[in-house]
């Protein structure tokens, strides 16, 4: 990596420690808002003035006079300027290296050295009795981005999406199962969810039938305990993976995949269940109610965790402590993608990790997403599928297709698909999973200012660049190293040293668990390219240097583009 950030702040640490032992902790560099005031810029100055006694004005003047004679690579210039100490860059050099270098790594280019440690990520893990909500796509979405950077990154990550096969909910779809007639025409999972919804209905018109439910999961639990392929086992496997192939081929149209289903029945299968509740019963911790319940107070809970029924039964929370201690003790890193309505459950099952003297996940909360009223006028009244969402994005993006005149007939439908999936996910994915959000089509399916159309209509805008050179004669493959002897306008040295942070920002994004740092970044890339395109001629430039120059940027724009949208699972539609 092109590290001048981390050259820049290494050779300020080593100078001050030349005027002073004094630690002066962590050096912050930031970007003056404009190149006349330089590229770095840091404030150290006015915390050493305490320490050293003096204005941070003389403080800058000597540490700025230290650090010219460092020779720090990349760097042409160092001023001090009213006690803050400004790097100027040496861009010909810096673009010389920079460039070359992505054009050499390619798909590689912000690529991580393996880090050797493994991270089981649990995302999406929806109830099998009806089809993924919006909701589940933000939750799904957010994990996948991760996913995707933390392998990219480095990290050797699982995917799990666990599997709850045991709640009332999927005994209520096996006992509709045996009263309703399944209809086969539909998408697997739309067809359980009606199954779902017939059931309840039945249910709240004869509250008695409600036993039938209890007893079909205790039969059901019963024969796990036994380790029996009875019929019911064999009823609720079927219902589950029925609905589940639904599930994935949603999942799939939004480029999505998980590496393993763990079904929750696993655990009381394998006795792992029984085991854990022995050793919380060994704690001293569970007091004896109207169920077994755990004491967490010693973490600031105060709520008591249901363990057990007093039938011996178990229940979800219990099963989710069996999965998680299994889960923690085949990875380095867990990290779980929840709604934000599950906060405490996630404390206490946590918290019942510690007692149990396990690792535990670190959590990802996203709050509530929603519709703005009547943008799906028809679906009113009713939560709206991941599934309608999709062909919603699909229809816009194909009258926008149309409308701006963008693609051949054959080519409409497979570049509106890109379109329409790039939109849900930048938009969702764009917003911090702690703030609710409203999907809003005006800005999913923007093609001027915030949508991801913006960042694919300017990778489009590369690949027609590169196109018009190569139909010109203009491909000769020049090194970088023999290019930039010129002087350049702010706006190519502003987007080259955008592009050169993406290694920074992929490390960012995924060591703090947020893919909305990447997503922001891609959109930043686009705006920069769109104005180096507007004030920096390419194809009609006369001077050679500059021309080809200018042709190893947009290739190197278009690689930058590719590279951080295929990590946000986008893909590029090459022509827009």
């Amino acid at each position: 990596m092109i590290e001048v950030e981390n050259t820049i702040k290494d050779a300020i640490y080593r100078k001050i420690q030349e005027i002073c032992e004094e630690d002066v902790g962590d050096i912050q560099l930031d970007e003056p808002p404009s190149l006349e005031l330089g590229d770095y810029s840091t404030n150290v100055s006015f915390r050493l003035a305490r320490v050293l006694r003096k204005p941070p004005k003389v403080i800058a003047e000597e540490l700025g006079e230290r650090l010219k004679s460092e020779s720090i690579p990349y760097v042409s210039d160092v001023r001090a300027v009213n006690g803050y100490i400004n790097f100027f860059l040496d861009y010909k050099e810096y673009s010389k290296d920079g460039i070359g270098k992505i054009l050499r790594e390619r798909e590689n280019f912000g690529r991580g050295k393996k880090k050797d440690k493994k991270v089981i990520l649990e995302h999406t893990s929806a109830n099998p009795n009806g089809p993924l909500h919006i909701g589940h796509g933000r939750n799904a979405i957010i994990g996948d981005s991760l996913r995707r950077i933390l392998e990219f990154i480095g990290y050797d990550v699982e995917t799990h999406y666990y599997v709850n096969d045991m709640g009332r909910q999927e005994a209520v779809v096996v006992f509709g199962l045996e009263r309703f007639e399944i209809d086969k025409s539909k998408k697997p999972d739309h067809a359980i969810g009606e199954i779902y919804v017939k059931a309840n209905r039945l249910l709240e018109e004869d509250p008695q039938l409600e036993d039938e439910i209890g007893r079909i999961m205790r039969e059901y639990e019963g024969s796990l305990e036994n380790k029996e392929d009875s019929p019911v086992v064999e009823r609720f496997q079927w219902a589950v993976n029925y609905a589940l192939e639904g599930i994935r081929e949603t999942l799939d149209n939004l480029n999505i995949k998980h590496d393993v289903f763990v079904w929750e029945s696993e655990y009381v299968r394998n006795g792992m269940v029984k085991e854990v509740i022995k050793r919380l019963m060994e704690t001293g911790k569970v007091v004896k109610e109207d169920v077994y319940k755990l004491d967490l107070s010693e973490f600031g809970i105060e709520k008591k965790l249901v363990l057990m029924r007093l039938d011996g039964t178990t229940l979800y929370s219990t099963r989710d402590i069996a999965y998680h201690l299994d889960k923690m003790s085949n990875c380095d890193i867990g990290i779980n993608v929840l709604g934000a309505d599950h906060k405490l459950t996630a404390e206490m099952v946590n918290a019942s990790l510690k007692l149990l003297n396990s690792k535990t996940p670190k959590v990802i909360f996203y709050e509530f997403i929603s519709l703005p009223e009547g943008s799906m006028s028809t679906r009113r009244g009713r939560f709206v599928s991941l599934d309608e969402l999709l062909e919603e994005a699909e229809r816009r993006a194909i009258g926008e297709v149309k409308k701006r005149g963008i693609a051949r007939d054959e080519e409409i439908k497979d570049i509106s698909h890109k379109i329409a999936v790039g939109a849900v996910r930048y938009n969702i994915v764009r917003v911090s999973p702690e703030k609710p959000m409203v999907f809003k089509w005006e800005e999913a399916l923007d093609f001027e200012k915030v949508g991801c159309p913006v960042i694919q209509y300017a990778h489009a805008r590369c690949c027609r660049i590169l196109e018009h050179a190569k139909e010109i004669g203009k491909v000769e493959d020049k090194d970088p190293k023999e290019l930039f002897n010129y002087e350049m306008k702010d706006q190519e040295k502003i987007l080259i040293k955008a592009l050169l942070k993406f290694p920074k920002i992929l490390e960012m994004s995924g060591e703090s668990l947020k893919p909305q740092t990447l997503a922001h970044y891609m959109l930043e890339v686009a705006q920069r390219f769109n104005s180096f395109y507007g004030n920096c001629p390419i194809l009609k430039e006369e001077n050679e240097d500059i021309l080809y120059s200018r042709l190893k940027v947009v290739e190197s724009t278009k690689i930058v583009i590719e590279n951080g949208l295929r990590l946000l699972g986008i893909e590029c539609p090459g022509k827009m």
